[in-house]
C-alpha cells in the first residue's frame, strides 16, 4: 500500500462534516466532504470513499474557489502544543532519507492550523 493511500485512509477515520449543497433545480442535498458524492441524511459513512461523516454542524460555507470548508474534530493530549507533530494523533512516522520523521497527513507540517478549544 502506498503512503498516499495510508494517509487518505487515516484521514477518513475522523468524522468530517457533511456539506449541504443546492442542486441545479434549487433542491438541497448533502454530499461527502472528501469525495463529493451525494449522501443520505443520517448516513454514518460515505459509500463511495468510506469517509466517516458527522452531522453536528452541516457545513454551508463557500470558499472563493467554489469549494466548501471542512472541519475535523478530534481529541489531543493535555501536553499537546500546536505544531508538535510528535503528539498529534493524526501524524504518522515517515522516512526522510535515513531518518524517521513525523509527518502531517494534512500537509500542514510547519504551518499547523489546528485550533484548540
Amino acid at each position: 500500500m502506498q503512503k498516499e493511500d495510508i494517509k487518505a485512509q487515516l484521514i477518513r477515520q475522523f468524522p468530517a462534516e457533511v456539506v449541504e449543497q443546492k442542486g441545479s433545480m434549487d433542491q438541497m442535498y448533502y454530499s461527502c466532504p472528501t469525495c463529493g458524492r451525494m449522501v443520505s441524511l443520517g448516513m454514518d459513512k460515505c459509500g463511495g470513499c468510506s469517509q466517516i461523516l458527522s452531522w453536528k454542524n452541516i457545513n454551508q460555507k463557500e470558499s472563493p474557489h467554489g469549494k466548501k470548508k471542512a472541519v475535523l474534530e478530534f481529541e489531543v493530549s493535555e501536553e499537546f502544543k500546536i505544531g508538535d507533530c510528535r503528539k498529534c494523533p493524526i501524524s504518522y512516522i515517515d522516512t526522510n532519507g535515513s531518518q524517521s520523521v513525523y509527518e502531517c497527513p494534512l500537509k500542514m507540517r510547519g504551518s499547523c492550523k489546528i485550533e484548540l478549544c
